[in-house]
């Protein structure tokens, strides 16, 4: 594996945690520490979850007031995602350098994987039975290094990808850059703006200064001049740090500047100067990073046997924080397809599913960046727009649309065209079970990174909701053979559940499910275990 970013250190224990021990190389000798994204969406919270990971990551949230209102565009938007019935439907605000420790840390410490830093993928080659990196170690020495598979984590860059040839389709957006930093300031924003109405409105050096509604300090601030908006965002993180996102070419006499430009503190005193005036100085500048708005994607997320995950695959225009959110969903779904096709029980085609289940999620995402990339415009149509944006956001289905799209809470795998049960290729249920007498949530089961038959015996039907079923259920027989890589669970009836049995793949996907009583000879469940499980 080249990269051990969030992408990479994820899928590195998803293959540990199965039983495969993977090589892990990065080029950096140390974590940068640096937060970069701070958010993790509803999705991406559920699968952690489903590894116990989450918890760890919950301990010292930080308190972001946009993660408990949605912006689309900067349009600050009252997206539900209550109705999908999640157990964490707002982000979470958990800064990247913290999810690349907790995995590093946990990668060394439950499977004995160090990562090896300082060390760097200079070319491969593959064959029917393997790859063969070539790898340069912090003395400049190159040694070969041979493996079952290579998954490029590397990054939006990456060596990995440039390396397969595939093309790297998309946009490289317009000429404008946004800059993002990390910044220690002598006053809290709440001290720039004590002087202001209710709303914090003011003007600074001829501009008039709203803060949003309901955000307040930690939120969205507007500046606009002769009518033309600016948005910028400033976010309090911890310990005295503030994020700082800008986009603003007045500040540069309106033109635009290169993305590899540097960044120098007297831009971000500038900026930070005229947003607050002069009560808006910066003790310390930690890092900054100047972006543009392109979206690309690789047409293959696989070649071979190299695979592609994260920005390796794709690169999205940093609005609502997908990038890294995607990464993580790309690793979990790759990890145990990939661990299974390196044991030898993959059933064919399986690890081609990663990409077809990834690609139109990720292509999905894309698009919706660019749109709001767009719609971010100053000019005065695309105020038009987002006007008419914000007024088409209150009908429902356009909410629930934009909703499950941004949380990732509608994403739907291996589903047929229409057939079987509605539950087929959603994530499961977090239900709470009795299984064996002891109370649990349905994600304590996936622990172990393994599929689950989940069983309610007929005769559980007849009892109580939370009543523990009685006798080994009828659907034993049916995993025999598969028990290195699939649990029998019998559960006590769940008030309000219309399905018998369930089979969930590792990631937590449901791949077959039963409204009816139903026997080891079930036809649907045996070709769902024969597609999945081999």
């Amino acid at each position: 594996m080249a990269g051990a970013g969030p992408t990479g250190l994820l899928l590195a224990n998803e293959l540990a945690l199965a039983g495969v021990r993977p090589t892990v190389l990065e080029t950096l000798a140390e974590p940068t520490g640096q937060s970069r994204a701070l958010n993790l969406h509803p999705r991406t919270a559920e699968i952690l979850d489903l590894r116990g990971l989450l918890a760890d990551l919950q301990k010292h949230p930080i308190q972001l007031g946009f993660l408990t209102r949605s912006f689309f565009a900067g349009i600050p938007v009252a997206l539900d995602n209550e109705p999908f019935g999640s157990r964490y439907p707002q982000q979470i605000g958990v800064p990247q350098s913290r999810v690349e420790a907790m995995l590093e840390e946990r990668l060394a410490a439950v499977h004995g994987i160090t990562v090896e830093r300082g060390r760097e993928l200079v070319g491969f080659e593959q064959d029917e039975h393997g790859v063969t990196a070539t790898v340069r170690g912090p003395d400049g020495a190159e040694t070969p290094l041979r493996g079952h598979y290579l998954v490029g984590c590397d990054g939006s860059r990456s060596r990995v990808r440039r390396a397969l040839g595939l093309p790297f389709d998309g946009t490289d957006g317009g000429p404008q850059t946004r800059v993002a930093a990390d910044v220690v300031l002598v006053r809290p924003p709440e001290k720039w703006f004590e002087d202001r109405g209710p709303e914090g409105v003011g003007e600074v050096d001829g501009r008039d200064v709203r803060m949003l509604p309901d955000v307040g300090l930690t939120g969205m601030i507007t500046l606009s001049k002769g009518g033309r908006q600016t948005h910028f965002s400033l976010v309090g993180l911890e310990n005295g740090v503030y994020r700082l996102m800008f986009s603003d070419p007045e500040q540069t006499g309106g033109r635009a500047i290169l993305r590899d430009a540097p960044i120098t503190e007297q831009e971000v005193r500038d900026v930070l100067r005229a947003v607050g005036g002069p009560a808006a100085e910066m003790k310390e500048l930690l890092w900054a990073s100047r972006f543009g708005d392109a979206c690309r994607q690789v047409d293959r997320y696989r070649v071979g046997r190299a695979l592609l995950a994260g920005d390796a695959a794709h690169i999205v225009f940093p609005i609502g924080g997908q990038g890294m959110n995607l990464g993580l969903q790309d690793a979990f779904n790759l990890g145990w397809k990939l661990a299974a096709a390196v044991k030898g029980w993959a059933p064919d085609g399986l690890l081609d599913t990663y990409h077809g289940e990834r690609h139109p999620v990720a292509a999905a995402i894309l698009g919706s960046a660019r749109a709001q990339s767009t719609l971010l415009s100053r000019e005065q149509d695309m105020t038009a727009l987002r006007d008419l944006l914000t007024s088409l956001v209150d009908l429902p289905e356009t909410n629930r649309y934009l909703a499950g799209l941004t949380s990732g809470l509608t994403i739907r795998y291996g589903a047929s065209d229409g057939d079987g049960h509605p539950l087929v290729g959603r994530l499961m249920p977090d239900l709470d079970l009795t299984v064996r007498g002891e109370l649990m949530r349905f994600s304590t089961l996936m622990h172990a990174g393994r599929g689950v038959l989940l069983e309610f015996p007929a005769e559980a039907r007849e009892a109580e909701a939370g009543e523990e079923a009685e006798g080994p259920g009828r659907l034993a027989p049916a995993v025999r053979g598969r028990a290195d890589r699939i649990n029998h669970v019998v559960a006590g009836p769940v008030a309000g559940q219309d399905f018998r049995a369930v089979l969930i793949r590792p990631d937590g996907h449901v791949c077959w499910a039963a409204q009816d009583a139903t026997g080891p000879d079930d036809e649907a469940l045996h070709a769902a275990l024969t597609r999945w499980f081999g």
